[in-house]
C-alpha cells in the first residue's frame, strides 16, 4: 500500500476553510473597480425605496411577436360562477383570449376596468393581429401576452373572460 504524504493530509484537512471571501464591487472607498463602475454611467448606490413597490414598463416593448402563438390549455373561454377572495393587495388584472367573447367583454368593460387600473393578459393569442383587435377592443389598457395556465391552477378557474381583484373574481 502506498504511503501518503503528511502534507496531502494537511491539504484535505485544510481545503474546507480555504474558501474564497466575495466582496461586492464598490465595497470599499478604494477599491479598483470603483472608477470602471463610476464609466458606466450607473449610479453606485442605487437603493430602491422599500416602502415603496417597484413595476416593470412592459408598455414600451415593441415586438412581441417573439412570444406568439400564446395557448393557454387551462383555459377556455366560457361563463364564470363569480366568488368572493381575500387578496389583500392583489392589483386588478383581468384574462381574455382573441376569441368573440372576449373581445365584446373588454370592448363593455375598457371603462371600469381602466378606472380600476387593472392589467390585461392575453392567455390565448394566435398572432400579431389577434393581439392588436384585442389591444383595440379596450384603448388605453395595458394588455400584454402571456400563459395562463399557472393562474388557473392557482385561482382554479377554467374559463376567461375574468376579472381577478383583491376582493372578487367575476365576469
Amino acid at each position: 500500500m502506498k504511503r501518503i504524504p503528511l502534507t496531502c493530509y494537511c491539504v484535505l484537512l485544510l481545503a474546507p476553510f480555504a474558501q474564497a471571501e466575495l466582496s461586492v464591487v464598490g465595497e470599499f472607498p478604494n477599491d479598483v473597480t470603483q472608477s470602471n463602475v463610476r464609466a458606466t454611467g450607473l449610479p453606485i448606490n442605487n437603493r430602491i425605496q422599500p416602502d415603496r413597490a417597484m413595476h416593470a414598463d412592459l408598455s414600451t416593448v415593441t415586438d412581441e411577436a417573439w412570444i406568439l402563438p400564446i395557448s393557454s390549455s387551462q383555459l377556455s373561454p366560457g361563463p364564470i360562477t363569480p366568488r368572493t377572495l381575500n387578496m389583500p393587495g392583489l392589483h386588478p388584472f383581468f384574462l381574455v383570449g382573441g376569441d368573440p367573447q372576449s373581445l365584446t367583454w373588454l370592448h363593455q368593460h375598457a371603462v371600469g376596468l381602466r378606472d380600476m387600473g387593472a392589467a390585461g393578459l392575453a392567455v390565448e393569442v394566435a398572432d400579431t393581429e389577434s393581439l392588436a383587435r384585442i389591444r383595440a377592443a379596450a384603448p388605453g389598457l395595458t394588455i400584454l401576452p402571456v400563459n395562463g395556465n399557472e393562474i388557473a391552477i392557482r385561482l382554479q378557474i377554467e374559463h376567461y373572460p375574468v376579472l381577478i381583484s383583491a376582493t372578487a373574481l367575476e365576469q
